[in-house]
C-alpha cells in the first residue's frame, strides 16, 4: 500500500508503567518516546535554546551537545531527558555522561552542578552540594566521565543543571543520560591472578581535588593505563604539592568486581636510581568506588594492615600495591595527596588489577628439603659470615642455616651495632645444590624484615644483592638499585630484597654494610631466599604463565586471559562481560551476539565498525527520534514489527524448525556454533563466517525484511500477523517502547494488552512467536518470487480502489468510503497526541460523522479484508 505520513504527530503520552530493566553497564536513555529539552530557572524552557538536543537521545553514543550555548543564559540553565514510555523504580542509578574537553572538572564546577530526578514533572530528589565530587573528573580515551545519582524514589526524567555561572560549564559537553539497575550489572569473579582491569568496556580516568587543583601536576599517556598492555605506562608528574590531590583510575562500565579480592596498581618510580620514598608512599592512597560512591580507601603507609605491596619480577623497579576490598566496586583509583612544598617527582602507572587473595607470589624458596628448588648455605669466609674489627664493631650474623630450613617462619639475624667505626659487613650466600642454573631474567633475592618503624623504608641503603655463576660474579645491585616490596603492613613489615638476573646464575648473596655509623642498634631478619623463574622472558613468572613462549603481558580485551592464550582478543564497543544469547561467547567475541542467524557484521548497517549505534526502529515521518535503545546486534526484533529477526532472516522454515524448536527467535543452545558464535548449520563451512542463505528482501527495495516494517510494500508486517492493536500511531511498528528484559521484543504497554509481542518478558527471546507470512519452507528463488508477486498484485488491486473523501473535511461533515469491492472491517481515528477519538465498523460506501471532531490533524486507520491502510485526515 502507499503509506500516508505526517510530520507533527506526537507519541501518545502513556500511562505510567513501572519496570525493572536488565542493566548492561551505563544504559543510555534514548530512542522512541524520549524527550530532551533545555532547562531554565523556572524549569523546562522551550524557547530558551534554539539548537538541537537530539544528540542526547539518538542512537549515536559518540555525538554530544555543547553546553557553551547555554553559557550566556541566566544561572540554573541545563538540560532534561524524559522517558515517556516507562517509570524507573527507586534504587536505579542515573546521571549523565559528560566531558570538559581539555579542561579538568574543578571542585568549584562540581559544587555548582546538580543532577535531579522528576516524576511527571514533580521533583523527586537532587544531588547535594559536593556529592558529585567523587566522580572521575577527566578521562577515558575521549576524556569522558559519568555524573552519578543513586535514587531513592521512582522517576521518569533526569536533569543536569548549574546553580551558579562557572566558566568551565561553557566547555562541558553532554553525550547522553543513563539509567540502570545496579543489582543487575554482571559480577566478575573469574579467579584469575593479576587480572588486568582494562580493555573493552573501561575508561581511564583522572581527577583532581582541592581549590587549587594541583595546578602543576599532570599526566602523560593516560590511555596506556587501560590499554591491556602490562608493559605500557602513564606518567604522573607531581613537581610541587599545593595541598591538593591528583589521581588516575579505571572505570569498568560493564561489570562489578566482588568484595574480598585484592585490588590495586602496578607502579614504578620514573627515576630508575630511586626506590619509592616514605614521603611518596605515605601520600599514596588506593580507592575503590561503586558507581560513583566511595567503597574502600587505604593509605599505603597508614599501618592499617590492608595494604599489600610487593615487588614484581618483570620490568625494572615495578611494584604491585593493593588492598583487600571489603565492598564490591567497578572503579579503582590511585590517589596521591600532595604535601605543601614537597616535590614528589614522577611516577609511572602501568595498570590496575584485581585477583583472589589466594594468589601466590610465585616465590620458590631454596630449601634443604620440602621444595622443588633444593638449596643450602654456602659456607666460607667470603660467602657467609661477617667482617670488620670485632673488638669495636659487633655487627654480625646468627643462625644463617635458618634461611634454608623447612620452616619458612624462622630466620637468620644480622645484628647491626649502634657504633660502627671500621665499616663492618654481615652476609649470607645460598646456592642451588642440584646443579640447576637459573636463566637470565629470573627474579632472585631474600625476604627480610628490619626491626624498625615503617618510616625507615630507606633501610635498603645498607643492603647489596649479588648473583654468581659458581664463584664468578654476574650481577650486583644495592640500595636504590634494588627491588623492594613491602607486604603484610603492620603485621610483619616484610620486604622482598631482590634483583632481576642479567645473566644465568646458581647462587645469591645478601650483604648488610652499615658503614660508618653512630646511632641505635637494630636487626635484619632474613627469612628465606627465593627465585621467580620466567623461562620465556615475557615478564610473567612460570607459575602464572598461560602460554609459555608467548607474551602473557598483552591482554587487549582485559578479560584476564592473555591474547596468546585465547582465540579471541577483540576490542570493540560490544560488551566483553555479557553473553547476550548464552552460547558461551562474550558479545565482543561473538559474531552473532543474539543468535538470530544474522551476523553482527551485517547488523552493523552503517558499516562504521561500531555496533551500539545501529538502532533505527521507527519512521521520522511519525516520530522525532529513532530506536528502542537495543542495538541491532542484540535486538531480536530490529524493526519492532512483531516478527522476530530470525523469522525474517531468509533462513528457510524447514531449517528454522530444526534450530529454534520453541520459536523464541534465538537459535537453540544445542546447535553447534564453532569458534565464532555463528551456528555452523548456517555457514558454508564451520567458522567460515559466510552464510548459506541471502537476507530476505521480499519486495526487493534494498531493505531486508528484518528492518522493513512492510516487507511486501503493501501491508505492515505487524498487521499481517494480527498485532495491529500494538501500533498506537499507525506507523507499522510497536509503541510504546517497553522492554523489561532488554531483548528488543516489546512488552505489553499495560494490563489491557493480552497478546504482546514478547510472550515472556523475563528471558531473552519470546517463545511461540509468529513466523513471517512471507517466509518459505524451502522453495527455489524463482518459485518464491512468483508466489510473492501474485500475492502482492492481489493486495494492490484491493487497496488501490479504496479511498476516503472529502479530505480535507469540514468539522461536522461525513467522511465517505469508496471501493469497487465489498469491504468489511473497522476504522480508528487518532488525534495529534495519538489518542483514539473515534472508532467503529466499516460498511461499503458508508459514512463516518466528524461532528465530535475539532479542527486539526488526524490519522484515520482502516483495516478491511485483512489489509490495513492509514490516511492523513485534515478537519477544517
Amino acid at each position: 500500500m502507499k503509506k500516508n505520513f505526517f510530520t507533527s504527530l506526537m507519541i501518545l503520552v502513556l500511562t505510567v508503567f513501572s519496570m525493572k530493566a536488565f542493566a548492561q553497564g551505563y544504559t543510555p536513555i534514548r530512542g522512541i518516546g524520549i524527550d530532551a529539552n533545555p532547562v531554565g530557572q523556572a524549569g523546562i524552557c522551550l524557547g530558551c535554546y534554539n539548537g538541537s538536543l537530539n544528540p542526547l537521545i539518538d542512537s549515536d553514543l559518540t555525538n554530544k551537545v555543547s553546553m557553551g550555548s547555554f553559557a550566556n543564559l541566566v544561572s540554573g540553565t541545563g538540560i532534561s531527558v524524559k522517558n515517556t514510555n516507562i517509570v524507573y523504580p527507586a534504587g536505579y542509578i542515573t546521571g549523565f555522561k559528560v566531558d570538559t574537553g581539555s579542561s579538568l572538572i574543578t571542585a568549584e564546577l562540581l559544587s555548582s552542578l546538580r543532577v535531579a530526578t522528576y516524576l511527571n514533572g514533580q521533583l523527586q530528589e537532587v544531588s547535594i552540594n559536593g556529592s558529585l565530587i567523587s566522580i572521575p573528573a577527566f578521562g577515558g580515551l575521549n576524556n569522558t566521565n559519568f555524573l552519578h545519582l543513586r535514587t531513592t524514589k521512582p522517576f521518569n526524567e533526569v536533569r543536569l543543571y548549574q546553580t551558579t555561572l562557572v566558566s568551565l560549564f561553557s566547555s562541558m559537553n553532554v553525550y547522553y543520560a543513563f539509567a540502570f539497575d545496579p543489582n543487575k550489572v554482571p559480577v566478575e569473579d573469574n579467579n584469575i591472578c593479576d587480572d588486568i582491569i582494562g580493555g573493552s568496556g573501561t575508561d581511564t580516568i583522572i581527577d583532581s581535588k582541592g581549590s587549587l587543583v594541583a595546578p602543576f601536576s599532570y599526566v602523560f599517556d593516560h590511555q596506556n593505563i587501560g590499554d591491556g598492555d602490562k608493559n605500557s605506562a602513564a606518567k604522573i608528574f607531581l613537581p610541587l604539592g599545593l595541598l591538593g590531590s591528583y589521581s588516575v583510575g579505571v572505570l569498568d562500565k560493564d561489570q562489578v568486581y566482588p568484595a574480598g579480592v585484592k585490588a590495586g596498581w602496578v607502579i614504578e618510580p620514573d627515576d630508575q636510581g630511586k626506590i619509592l620514598s616514605a614521603e611518596f608512599l605515605k601520600n599514596m592512597v588506593i580507592e575503590t568506588y561503586l558507581h560513583g560512591k566511595l567503597q574502600d580507601s587505604k593509605t599505603i603507609l597508614d599501618g592499617g594492615g590492608l595494604i599489600n605491596i610487593k615487588a614484581l619480577s618483570f620490568g625494572s623497579f615495578k611494584q604491585k600495591i593493593s588492598l583487600t576490598t571489603t565492598k564490591p566496586f567497578n572503579e579503582i583509583r590511585l590517589r596521591i595527596n600532595q604535601t605543601f612544598g614537597f616535590n614528589l617527582g614522577t611516577l609511572k602507572v602501568y595498570y590496575a588489577f584485581e585477583e583472589p587473595v589466594t594468589c601466590n607470589n610465585c616465590n620458590e624458596y631454596l630449601q634443604t628439603s620440602g621444595s622443588s628448588q633444593k638449596g643450602d648455605i654456602v659456607s666460607g669466609y667470603n660467602w657467609t659470615g661477617q667482617s670488620g674489627n670485632f673488638i669495636f664493631d659487633f655487627t654480625n650474623i646468627q643462625n644463617p642455616e635458618r634461611i634454608v630450613d623447612t620452616n619458612v617462619n624462622n630466620y637468620a639475624t644480622i645484628n647491626v651495632a649502634p657504633i660502627n667505626i671500621f665499616i663492618p659487613r654481615a652476609y649470607a650466600t645460598v646456592k642451588n645444590t642440584e646443579g640447576k642454573v637459573y636463566p637470565k631474567g629470573t627474579f632472585a633475592g631474600f625476604n627480610v624484615i628490619k626491626s624498625a618503624t615503617l618510616a625507615s623504608i630507606d633501610f635498603l641503603r645498607m643492603v647489596t644483592i649479588e648473583l654468581y655463576k659458581g664463584e664468578t660474579l654476574v650481577g650486583s645491585k644495592s640500595a636504590g638499585e634494588l627491588f623492594s616490596g613491602q607486604f603484610f603492613v603492620a603485621q610483619s613489615n616484610m620486604y622482598w630484597v631482590a634483583m632481576t638476573a642479567p645473566a644465568p646464575f646458581d647462587r645469591m648473596k645478601i650483604t648488610v654494610a652499615p658503614g660508618l655509623t653512630f646511632g641505635t642498634g637494630h636487626q635484619y631478619y632474613i627469612y628465606n631466599s627465593f627465585v621467580q623463574v620466567d623461562s620465556d622472558g615475557d615478564g610473567v613468572p612460570d607459575c602464572n604463565d598461560k602460554c609459555p613462549g608467548g607474551n602473557d603481558a598483552i591482554d587487549t580485551n582485559g578479560n584476564g586471559i592473555p591474547d596468546c592464550a585465547e582465540k579471541c582478543s577483540n576490542v570493540n564497543d560490544k560488551s566483553n562481560s555479557t553473553d547476550s544469547d548464552g552460547d558461551g561467547f562474550k558479545d565482543s567475541c561473538d559474531e552473532d551476539s543474539d543468535n538470530d542467524g544474522i551476523p553482527d557484521a551485517v547488523e552493523d548497517t552503517n558499516k562504521n565498525g561500531l555496533y551500539t549505534d545501529d538502532d533505527k526502529e521507527g519512521d521520522l515521518n511519525f516520530i522525532s527520534t529513532l530506536g528502542d535503545s537495543v542495538p541491532n546486534y542484540r535486538d531480536l526484533d530490529s524493526d519492532n514489527d512483531g516478527i522476530l529477526d530470525l523469522f525474517e532472516s531468509g533462513i528457510p522454515l524447514s531449517v528454522i524448525n530444526t534450530i529454534d524448536k520453541d520459536k523464541n527467535g534465538v537459535i537453540d543452545s544445542d546447535i553447534a556454533v564453532g569458534n565464532n558464535g555463528i551456528a555452523d548449520i548456517l555457514e558454508t563451512s564451520p567458522d567460515s563466517g559466510v552464510m548459506k542463505y541471502p537476507l530476505a528482501d521480499t519486495n526487493g527495495n534494498g531493505i531486508p525484511d528484518y528492518l522493513d516494517v512492510s516487507s511486501n510494500s503493501n501491508t505492515y508486517d505487524l498487521y499481517a500477523i494480527g498485532k495491529q492493536n500494538l501500533d498506537l500511531i499507525g506507523a507499522g511498528f510497536i509503541t510504546p517502547i517497553v522492554d523489561a528484559d532488554n531483548d528488543g521484543i516489546m512488552d505489553a504497554r499495560d494490563a489491557s494488552v493480552t497478546d504482546p509481542a514478547d510472550t515472556n518478558k523475563t528471558i531473552f527471546g519470546a517463545p511461540g512467536s509468529p513466523f513471517s507470512p512471507y517466509a518459505t519452507a524451502k522453495m527455489t528463488a524463482n518459485s518464491f518470487k512468483r508466489t510473492m508477486t501474485a500475492s502482492l498484485e492481489e493486495e494492490k488491486k484491493v487497496l488501490g480502489d479504496f479511498k476516503i473523501y472529502p479530505n480535507p473535511v469540514k468539522a461536522g461533515e461525513d467522511i465517505a468510503f469508496g471501493s469497487t469491492d465489498t469491504l468489511e472491517g473497522q476504522f480508528v481515528i487518532y488525534d495529534s497526541r495519538g489518542a483514539v477519538v473515534k472508532s467503529g465498523d466499516i460498511q461499503t460506501r458508508g459514512r463516518i460523522s466528524t461532528d465530535t471532531l475539532t479542527a486539526g490533524l488526524y490519522i484515520l486507520k482502516v483495516n478491511a479484508n485483512g489489509i490495513t491502510k492509514s490516511f492523513k485526515l485534515i478537519v477544517k
